[in-house]
């Protein structure tokens, strides 16, 4: 007989981005901070999807933060 386990998130995600952070295209609530060599940049989900491929060659990293308005449920016990 073999059992499954299944693992369970216990804690809610850490975000490194606030409510008062602005999408430099459109001032919307920013989702996704992405890091180049020569600076920060701070969008929206729609507007990092419209620019994601440029993006990529001026990032070294992305914080994806979008899951916030879906977010995946967690338990709180």
């Amino acid at each position: 007989m073999t059992e499954t386990t299944e693992t369970i998130e216990t804690t809610a995600p850490e975000y490194i981005m606030t409510a008062m952070d602005r999408c430099d295209a459109c001032s919307a609530q920013a989702l996704v901070l992405v890091r180049g060599v020569t600076g920060e940049l701070q969008f929206c989900g729609h507007h990092y999807n419209k620019h994601s491929d440029k993006l990529a060659e001026f990032a070294y990293e992305v914080i994806d933060e979008r899951d916030k308005i879906n977010p995946k449920p967690f338990a709180s016990y």
